[in-house]
């Protein structure tokens, strides 16, 4: 391992990590091998203070290597680097972490969504009658979800989506702790604080356990009383867990401050900005993520990618560093964003396709390549077939100045040409 300065990076090196704070780099991992010239620029042009680099699994440092046409439009600038042969032949040791596939790991989460309604359900049933929770009963399935996430952090979370309304409270906590587990390993967060994480996605709304069952359950507008039982609900559950040893702080902070906003008009004490923990925030952003794509009794759910695109309207509601970690923690992509696909066009994310649960449909409408627009024409990407996404683009980089004005120009030549077809 050694330290070098982000302007000595070069592709084939294998990054382990970053000096400074994870809000000054652009990647929301921190181990990888470097592949891409872009990649690269996005290094040199971080805060970052120096860049960890594993000599035994990517090339060594070489001299710095300096931007070439620095007067070039940025999309088009490259990196006068050397060929590298190693770059082509690295493999990842055997002790890294396997992951396996959707319909393998959806088998398995099953069985771990049956395991939660019983566990967590009784748990709830037990802090409604005023008993003590008792953390040794449910860490074990905490662990068993951690795993589940590491082995696809897609089957689990897209499972405890379907949720019945007896059981939307039970089982939205389960889905809030994958989806607190999932963001925290994306943040290369340690292990205790890992579970701690998950724990505190779990108790989140364990104050609901003292809101009338009835409000709870209503299919029309509350009433201003009834809505107001509501909002109490964070510190009926902060007193619920009380000074249970066995309970992390993380726990009591996130049941009491997760309907806390950026902008300072949550609840219940109108907290703003850094007065919010970080573990907090994150529990905003996956209680509504997961309460606005599952069956409620008074709404529809929403689609992935329509729930991300609109929660990423809400200014003021989330923090929009940690909104960008878990939009990519999940892998998806929301509606109206931009995103790169490997066959060198840029795209327009529409939404995901119905037919296929782990598909999502996309516009291309510029090549990378010649710099140029190209007729939008939809493309249904999907795992392991055709062009695939290679992640999310920022639009000013590609001098997309105005990016929802262009978002609207694509969508409308998208549809004359389907019209005229």
């Amino acid at each position: 391992m050694r330290h070098i300065k982000p302007a000595d990076v070069a592709t084939g090196m294998f990054v382990h990590g970053f000096v400074g704070s994870w809000f000054d780099h652009p990647f929301w991992r921190k181990k990888f091998l470097l592949e891409d010239d872009d990649d690269v620029l996005k290094i040199r042009q971080s805060k970052v203070e120096a860049v960890i680099v594993d000599d035994e699994r990517g090339i060594m440092p070489r001299p710095r290597v300096e931007i070439r046409d620095v007067a070039e439009p940025m999309p088009a600038r490259r990196l006068a680097t050397q060929p590298n042969p190693m770059a082509t032949r690295y493999t990842p040791p055997s002790s890294a972490p396997k992951n396996t596939g959707f319909k393998q790991e959806a088998r398995r989460a099953a069985k771990i969504v049956e395991k939660s309604k019983k566990q967590v359900g009784a748990m709830f049933e037990a802090a409604r009658m005023g008993q003590a929770i008792k953390v040794k009963d449910v860490a074990p399935l905490i662990d068993e979800i951690r795993e589940s996430v590491e082995r696809n952090n897609k089957a689990l979370t897209n499972l405890v989506r379907l949720k019945s309304k007896d059981e939307y409270t039970y089982m939205h906590s389960v889905a809030v702790c994958a989806l607190m587990i999932n963001m925290a390993r994306k943040l290369d967060l340690d292990e205790a604080t890992i579970r701690n994480m998950g724990m505190a996605g779990l108790l989140h709304d364990l104050g609901k356990m003292a809101v009338p069952q009835m409000i709870l359950d209503k299919t029309g507008r509350l009433t201003e009383e009834e809505f107001s039982a509501i909002r109490t609900h964070p510190e009926r559950g902060h007193a619920l867990i009380g000074d249970n040893p066995e309970i992390p702080d993380m726990a009591r902070d996130v049941c009491l401050h997760h309907h806390e906003k950026i902008d300072g008009t949550g609840y219940p004490f109108g907290l703003a900005g850094d007065e919010i923990s970080m573990a907090a925030r994150m529990g905003a952003i996956c209680d509504v993520y997961d309460a606005v794509t599952s069956n409620r009794p008074y709404k529809d759910p929403w689609t992935p990618c329509t729930a991300l695109g609109r929660m990423g309207q809400w200014k003021g509601h989330f923090d929009e560093r940690l909104m960008g970690v878990f939009i990519n923690s999940m892998g998806l992509y929301p509606a109206g964003g931009l995103v790169r696909l490997n066959d060198h066009r840029l795209a327009l994310v529409v939404d995901n396709c119905p037919e296929e649960l782990m598909a999502i449909r996309v516009l291309p409408f510029y090549c990378t390549s010649r710099l140029q627009e190209i007729k939008p024409d939809e493309l249904i990407v999907a795992p392991d077939k055709g062009p695939q996404i290679l992640g999310i683009e920022r639009p000013d980089f590609w001098h997309f100045d105005d990016w929802s004005a262009m978002r609207q120009s694509v969508l409308a030549k998208a549809q004359g040409l389907s019209a005229a077809a």
